[in-house]
């Protein structure tokens, strides 16, 4: 199976991480499927996602069409999860879709230190 993690941080929000594919789709319509159910918007951090391929794309585009009312937010898109969002269209696919760019910082930072944990000394 591919590396992922979703975590909840909320009712309504999500933080994936890893590769969100055909074998870890399963996964996050699970974690998502009560907050879809409630409506939305639902926001699914893409931060720490490093690859994504169209069954993702699909699974996102499905729980979109199943809101009863509200939208999803895709936050934290880049590099290539964002170039497949940008390849299949799914930015303007869906009036309650949307999607929302990140940019790192320029250097040697990899996504994973984007977020420093907090010093529990201080």
């Amino acid at each position: 199976m591919s590396d992922f993690g979703i975590r909840a941080d909320g009712p309504h929000m999500f933080s994936l991480s890893g590769e969100l594919d055909i074998a870890t789709v399963p996964l996050m319509n699970v974690a998502i499927a009560h907050a879809v159910s409630q409506g939305g918007p639902i926001t699914i951090d893409m931060s720490f996602l490093t690859f994504m391929d169209s069954t993702g794309v699909g699974a996102i585009l499905k729980s979109a069409k199943e809101l009863a009312t509200g939208c999803i937010v895709l936050h934290g898109v880049h590099d290539e999860v964002s170039r497949v969002i940008e390849l299949m269209g799914v930015d303007g696919a869906r009036q309650n879709l949307h999607v929302i760019p990140c940019f790192l910082p320029s250097g040697d930072q990899e996504v994973g230190d984007a977020i420093e944990a907090p010093d529990p000394s201080s």
